[in-house]
C-alpha cells in the first residue's frame, strides 16, 4: 500500500525551502511513499500525513491559521517541523485538531527522527485498516434467533424451527464436521442411532443446501456416514486466506 506524504513551506524563502525539501526527502528515501510538495489546499485531500515546515518567526503565526482552517475538514497525520523550542504557538497546535494527530518535531532532534515518527505511524494507520478490512469481511454473516434466519451480505435466509436449530449447530462447528446424532439431538433431544433418524436429518439437510444456493459464500458438505460440514465456499475461502495473508506482512 503506497502513502501519499505533503511537504509544505510556510516560508517564502525559495532557496531554503529546497535544501531542507532535499533533507526530508532523503531522510524519508527507503520509504514507499509518494511525497508531494504542497502548493494548493485541495491537494491535501490526497494525503495520508503532511509535513510543515517552519522557518521564520512569523511561519508560526501562518501554520496556526492554517491548522484552523484544516480542523473541521481532514483527517490526517501532521508532523511540525520547528526550529524554535519556545515559541508559545507551539504549545497551541495540538490542541486545534478535532480528526487529525499533530506531533511537533524539533529540527535539533534531526530528520532521521522525523522519518521514524512518519514510519511508524502510517504502518499503524495501515495495520489498522488492515485488521479493520478483516473484521468487516468475516462479520459479513450472521444468524438472527429472533427472526429464524441466516443473514449472509445483504441476503436474508428464512428457516423453519428446526432448519435453524441445525445450521446454528453447523454454523458453531464452521470446518469441523457435525454428526448425524449431534444434530438429531439437537432437533428431538436423545438419539437412538436409528436409520430413520438420518434420514430425516438428511431431508433437512436437503431443504437447508437448496435454501443457502440464495448465497455464496456457505457450502454444506456431505462426509458419508458420519454427518455434515459447514464451510466456506472456495472463492470466499480465497479471499479470506488473501486477506490474513496481507494482514500478517
Amino acid at each position: 500500500m503506497e502513502n501519499t506524504i505533503g511537504i509544505l513551506h510556510i516560508s517564502t524563502d525559495s532557496k531554503q525551502n529546497h535544501n531542507v525539501g532535499i533533507l526530508i526527502k532523503r531522510a524519508l528515501n527507503e520509504q514507499s511513499y509518494s511525497l508531494i510538495d504542497i502548493t494548493e489546499k485541495e491537494q491535501i485531500e490526497l494525503l495520508d500525513g503532511l509535513i510543515i515546515n517552519l522557518e521564520e518567526t512569523s511561519d508560526y503565526l501562518k501554520a496556526l491559521q492554517l491548522l484552523i482552517e484544516l480542523q473541521d475538514n481532514h483527517s490526517l497525520f501532521i508532523w511540525i517541523l520547528s526550529g524554535e523550542n519556545n515559541s508559545e504557538l507551539i504549545k497551541l497546535y495540538p490542541h486545534l485538531s478535532k480528526n487529525s494527530i499533530i506531533e511537533i518535531i524539533q529540527k535539533d532532534q534531526g530528520l532521521e527522527t522525523l522519518g521514524i515518527v512518519i514510519k511508524n505511524a502510517i504502518n499503524y494507520k495501515n495495520q489498522l485498516l488492515n485488521n479493520l478490512n478483516l473484521k468487516n469481511t468475516q462479520n459479513h454473516h450472521c444468524l438472527d434467533s429472533s427472526k429464524l434466519s441466516l443473514i449472509v451480505h445483504d441476503k436474508i435466509i428464512p428457516l423453519t424451527q428446526k432448519e435453524f436449530k441445525i445450521i446454528e449447530l453447523l454454523y458453531g462447528n464452521i470446518d469441523n464436521v457435525v454428526t448425524y446424532d449431534e444434530i438429531n439431538k439437537a432437533i428431538y433431544g436423545d438419539s437412538t442411532g436409528e436409520l430413520l433418524e438420518k434420514y430425516k436429518v438428511a431431508n433437512f439437510i436437503f431443504h437447508i443446501r437448496n435454501k443457502l444456493k440464495e448465497q455464496s459464500y456457505f457450502e454444506i458438505e456431505i462426509i458419508r456416514t458420519k454427518g455434515y460440514l459447514l464451510t466456506y465456499s472456495n472463492n470466499e475461502r480465497n479471499l479470506l486466506e488473501n486477506t490474513n495473508d496481507k494482514v500478517l506482512q
